[in-house]
């Protein structure tokens, strides 16, 4: 009896040195400097708000947190980075969602599962896209449009970046509105505008930032967005929805942490992101830099990036893309 009651006592014991190491390591995580990796290159749209919030927690949480730019293969280099760090909260990753959801469905060997390998800390920001035609098209809705491009072949042709957000987009769209688009790949965005612009493409797909500069302009006209509700940008454009589209689609934001990382750490981050969301500086620079300020906790954000998958899932087929090596 009484070997029982010391066994026992030494396995108690063990675990509380166990439990004790876990929560020691935990705090000591919570003291050090964060490592955020951004797997894009300095100077856009990502390392803005990445820099925008860093900032924010650095003062909400008292603990430095540092950016690290790991750019190359579409993100997978700081997503490797990520998985190879200790799940304590001390190295967290900052990437749009199509260096989740949607390079996980276009490498033929991306190295990561979005479910298994990281775990959602908050969404933070929302980049629509929107339909824009040249100014020079005579059309105001979205039904004249599709209208037109079903008469008139020239009409049918639009440019992006393959395998991106505003490429799959504008495929889920093409199909909603029954139309054959002609699909003319593009290195990037830039040039998109560029053509839009210039008149060799009537229509395309862009991101709601540069949209609405070139609307504010007079050289485009938004159609529509491909969000779930109005954008605070352009509350006046109506969604795919309403101009009787059933489509949704949208780039966004978000922190992640290792898949192991324990539950109260990630709630704590998720947390102060999510107040930092309703900074009015931080909102005043986002929607400057057209960018919807969002504040989604990590559980909620774990159903939106199923949602996604599917979305881009079915997009993917459409278009016929094939996985990149």
């Amino acid at each position: 009896m009484r070997r029982s009651i010391m066994t026992f006592g030494s396995i108690g014991a063990a675990l509380f040195v166990m439990t004790l190491a876990v929560t020691t390591n935990i705090a000591n995580a919570q003291q050090k400097p964060v490592r955020v990796l951004v797997g894009l290159a300095p100077g856009g749209a990502a390392e803005l708000v990445a820099r925008l919030y860093t900032e924010t927690l650095r003062v909400s949480l008292k603990q430095p947190f540092i950016i690290e730019n790991r750019a190359g293969a579409s993100g997978l280099i700081a997503m490797d980075a990520l998985r190879a760090a200790p799940a304590d909260g001390s190295v967290l990753l900052f990437a749009p969602n199509g260096g989740i959801t949607l390079i996980s469905q276009t490498f033929k060997n991306p190295r990561f599962d979005p479910f298994k390998d990281v775990v959602p800390i908050a969404m933070v920001g929302v980049v629509e896209v929107v339909l824009v035609v040249n100014a020079s098209v005579k059309v105001n809705a979205t039904a004249e449009l599709v209208a037109l491009a079903k008469a008139d072949a020239q009409f049918r042709n639009f440019g992006s970046a393959p395998g991106t957000i505003p490429h799959l987009s504008a495929t889920l769209f093409a199909d909603a509105a029954g139309i054959d688009l002609v699909h003319i790949p593009y290195k990037g965005a830039g040039q998109v505008i560029v053509d839009i612009l210039g008149g060799v493409l009537f229509a395309s797909v862009v991101t709601a930032g540069e949209g609405v500069q070139h609307q504010r302009s007079g050289k485009v006209r938004i159609l529509a967005t491909f969000g779930a509700k109005r954008s605070p940008l352009m509350p006046a454009v109506p969604t795919m929805t309403e101009a009787g589209f059933p489509v949704e689609a949208a780039g966004w934001f978000g922190f992640y942490a290792p898949a192991a990382t324990p539950t109260d750490v990630v709630e704590r981050l998720g947390r102060a992101l999510v107040a930092a969301s309703t900074a009015p500086d931080v909102r005043e620079r986002l929607m400057q830099a057209g960018i919807e300020p969002v504040g989604k906790m990590g559980s909620e954000v774990a159903e939106i990036m199923r949602a996604d998958y599917a979305n881009w899932t079915r997009a993917i087929r459409l278009a016929k893309l094939q996985p990149q090596d």
